[in-house]
């Protein structure tokens, strides 16, 4: 059995940031492995002031990524996410939750709104094809402050992608109430398996050997400028229903 949690591409509006995760299950045994930061960034193109605007992921307190127009260019940093959280030897235990608090900071010099995206799926080891017959719902990021984060389609089992917006400014400075406290994989998952019986021999095999697991986080940001029109034409959501201005 071999879970690996990584990221993949996202698209990015005015200014997005992809934080690339890696953990490794082998076994009973579990590693870290680090992977780069991936950035993918476009000119919004109504009034938008692009050199002033930033962002930054943060996890359990600590900068992971960030990207911000210093000194008329970008300067980025970037690292992993989840690489503390398992002590040395330890190992990964299904069910059991992990501290895991993520939350976005406005690292920018103009105010802001922030919506995060958040991808979780299966796929086959080392391969980019996806294993629909596990559910994404089996990789629990556990997400707090739903007064603060507004979900889209709430309720919906089984989707790949969470949406969240968070409502109100972020002002230049300022860092938003956590979306995220935890992370774990359901225990369920070891009940997900297919048993075989031929003469004598009865044979069990875990949906899980053999998959990886996928949690993307995706971060970006919108002008505060003509905000209504700027969300609609940015995320293609009506700002004023969803609640967020």
């Amino acid at each position: 059995m071999k879970n690996k949690k990584k990221a993949s591409r996202g698209r990015g509006i005015t200014y997005l940031l992809l934080a690339l995760a890696a953990v490794l299950l082998l076994g009973s045994a579990v590693g870290s492995t680090r992977a780069a930061l991936t950035y993918y960034s476009e000119n919004y193109t109504a009034e938008i002031q692009v050199h002033q605007i930033g962002v930054s992921l943060l996890e359990n307190g600590d900068v992971v990524s960030s990207r911000n127009y210093v000194n008329d260019r970008f300067q980025e940093t970037g690292g992993a996410l989840l690489t503390k959280m398992l002590g040395k030897e330890e190992k990964l235990v299904l069910g059991k939750k992990y501290n895991e608090k993520l939350t976005v900071s406005n690292s920018g010099s103009i105010d802001e709104y922030v919506r995060v995206r958040i991808y979780k799926y299966w796929t086959e080891k080392d391969s980019d094809r996806k294993v629909t017959t596990l559910s994404p719902d089996l990789i629990k990021l556990n997400l707090v402050n739903t007064g603060q984060w507004v979900e889209s389609n709430p309720g919906v089992k089984d989707k790949e992608c969470t949406e969240l917006y968070y409502k109100g400014i972020l002002p230049s400075g300022s860092t938003a109430a956590e979306f995220a406290d935890g992370i774990s994989i359901d225990g369920q998952l070891a009940a997900e398996a297919e048993i075989k019986q031929e003469g004598n021999t009865i044979t069990t095999t875990y949906k899980y050997d053999g998959v990886e697991f996928h949690v993307n986080v995706e971060v970006d940001a919108v002008q505060t400028h003509n905000a209504q029109d700027a969300i609609l034409s940015a995320w293609g959501v009506d700002a004023a229903s969803l609640g967020i201005l």
